[in-house]
């Protein structure tokens, strides 16, 4: 069965840093999650990720119209954060996919009732 992936529900609100790469996550429906990030940025390399293991680079995250965004330009959408928190973590790009199957988006949903 898929679940409803609102983009009202999902619209991140707040973004702020715990421990090393750890965010602190709040979604406009109230929900806050704390999600570690490193198992997606600690195997990659390059300029939008290495400077970023410097704990003050990282904490100059921003949101910009719902996306994480760090300050290198690397940026994180808020569905496919919201589907990590809501699902156990960061997964590689196929458990990803895999994840985000499992959720109908909400145009979508409107779409078929209409």
């Amino acid at each position: 069965m898929q679940k409803l992936l609102s983009t009202h529900e999902i619209q991140l609100i707040e973004a702020s840093t715990s421990e090393g790469m750890v965010v602190h996550l709040k979604f406009k429906d109230g929900r806050e999650f704390d999600l570690d990030l490193s198992p997606d940025l600690k195997p990659l390399y390059g300029p939008l990720v290495d400077p970023l293991r410097d704990p003050s680079c990282f904490a100059q995250m921003e949101i910009k119209h719902g996306t994480l965004v760090f300050p290198t330009g690397l940026d994180y959408g808020q569905d496919i954060l919201r589907i990590w928190c809501e699902n156990g973590g960061v997964t590689d790009q196929e458990g990803t996919d895999k994840l985000a199957a499992l959720y109908l988006p909400y145009k979508e949903l409107s779409l078929q009732i209409a």
